[in-house]
């Protein structure tokens, strides 16, 4: 039991280290990229098997700014975005970038915010919340915001798209309830540690097969790969902060849960929906390094969100 607990306690680091393996050995993050969407609805599964459903019932007894907060996430925030950049015109409203701009911003929140958030003293039980909600609306705002900017680019229509989303979560659940069903919670919470090394190594796979085609396209246009993960970082930084600008004057220290979880997102369950080896390899670049940001942002902000927390929670944090 202690090299699991070993394992989930350093998983964070684990997975930072399978993006180099990916981009070491293109051949095997080839070989594993076909089985990409299997392990979004793996992770997916096993981190709703995870849940603490009384933290987040006792979340919902104020509803009011969870669900404003996963609406931001999944709705307002990337029909704006979308909205400007298509306002804006070319090069800015092109397909091609619109359907980058979706994919950064329309997804829910990724499944392991919560446990990187209490990673960063944050409130996981807020973030456990609104993952749930994003996630949930997500078959619904997905499809509108692809019918509405992105139609000619993705390999989906709206339609097929809400529909598989709804599939995929609509399976992770039945499955959940089941397991917890025929285990009870009390053999769950017992195995903790075996489900958070499982989740570390599904998620380990995953950041190698995300990094399929990126070794080859850096050795092309390095400048060009450089720049977007740059980007990467500063699109998901920006969504943070632009949410705790907006929501810290209502909520206070909870705007930090809040702007993490908005700028986690869950791309990879969108990919799988569209199908990781339909859409063109463009979108697969952007996506892949969009996914670095996700593996990278638990060890870098963690310093940056305990200090914000305790910032809140110090008088002079009170008064303000």
């Amino acid at each position: 039991m202690r090299f699991f607990v070993l394992i989930s306690r350093l998983g964070t680091r684990f997975i930072a280290g399978a993006v180099l393996i990916g981009l070491l050995f293109p051949t095997a993050a080839a070989v594993i990229r076909p089985w990409l969407g299997g392990f979004v609805i793996c992770m997916f599964t096993v981190s709703l098997l995870r849940v603490d459903f009384d933290a987040f019932t006792h979340r919902l007894r104020s509803p009011v700014w969870p669900c404003a907060a996963a609406v931001w996430i999944v709705l307002i925030l990337p029909a704006a975005i979308l909205s400007i950049a298509a306002a804006i015109g070319p090069p800015f409203g092109s397909s091609a970038v619109l359907a980058i701009l979706f994919l950064y911003s329309g997804p829910a929140t990724i499944v392991s915010a919560p446990a990187f958030a209490m990673l960063m003293g944050l409130d996981g039980a807020l973030v456990l919340a609104v993952l749930l909600i994003t996630t949930v609306l997500m078959p619904l705002t997905a499809p509108w915001l692809t019918a509405m900017f992105v139609a000619d680019v993705l390999p989906l229509g709206a339609l097929e798209l809400s529909l598989r989303l709804a599939g995929m979560i609509g399976l992770s659940f039945l499955a959940v309830a089941l397991l917890r069903r025929t285990l009870g919670r009390e053999r769950i919470a017992a195995a903790k540690p075996v489900l958070d090394t499982l989740m570390v190594v599904i998620a380990i796979l995953f950041a190698v097969g995300a990094m399929d085609g990126v070794t080859a396209r850096f050795l092309e246009t390095p400048l060009f790969v450089t720049a977007v993960t740059a980007g990467s970082f500063a699109f998901g930084l920006a969504q943070m902060a632009l949410t705790y600008a907006l929501f810290r004057p209502f909520v206070g220290v909870d705007a930090v849960a809040i702007a993490y979880s908005s700028g986690s997102r869950n791309a990879g369950l969108l990919m799988a929906a569209l199908g990781v080896t339909a859409v063109n390899d463009t979108i697969w670049l952007f996506f892949a390094l969009s996914q670095l940001p996700l593996f990278f942002f638990p060890l870098l902000l963690k310093p940056l969100g305990r200090r914000l927390t305790q910032a809140h929670r110090s008088p002079a944090g009170e008064a303000a």
